[in-house]
């Protein structure tokens, strides 16, 4: 099976912002569908918290599983824990839970993800 990256420019760099809701992509997610999300978080400055992760204070792979509840592009949020941080996200993959599911060893073994190595949407 292959998997499709609904990320359509993955290694683009996005600048999130705390306490608002910023999207990394701009394929609609479909409500009830569980998606994969991974991306490279740059943390500099501070710590943060990420709703569906935890706290960060250090630049790593992020991923976590999402169940969409509404129609519209897939976002990332963080609040502000210490400092002034500034806060990156690149490299980054979108794909449904049956997908990863389908291709978890191949997926979980890739130590550096561009996501431009796959069919995007």
């Amino acid at each position: 099976m292959m998997v499709t990256n609904l990320c359509t420019r993955p290694s683009s760099t996005i600048t999130l912002s705390a306490g608002r809701w910023v999207d990394i992509t701009t394929i609609p997610n479909k409500p009830g569908t569980k998606y994969l999300v991974s991306a490279y978080v740059n943390v500099t400055g501070g710590t943060i918290s990420m709703r569906a992760y935890g706290d960060l204070s250090a630049s790593q792979r992020v991923t976590y599983a999402l169940l969409a509840s509404v129609a519209g592009p897939m976002s990332m949020y963080y609040s502000v824990k210490s400092g002034n941080p500034t806060v990156t996200v690149t490299h980054i993959l979108i794909c449904t839970w049956d997908e990863y599911q389908a291709n978890k060893t191949l997926l979980d073994g890739i130590g550096y993800f561009t996501g431009d190595t796959m069919p995007l949407a």
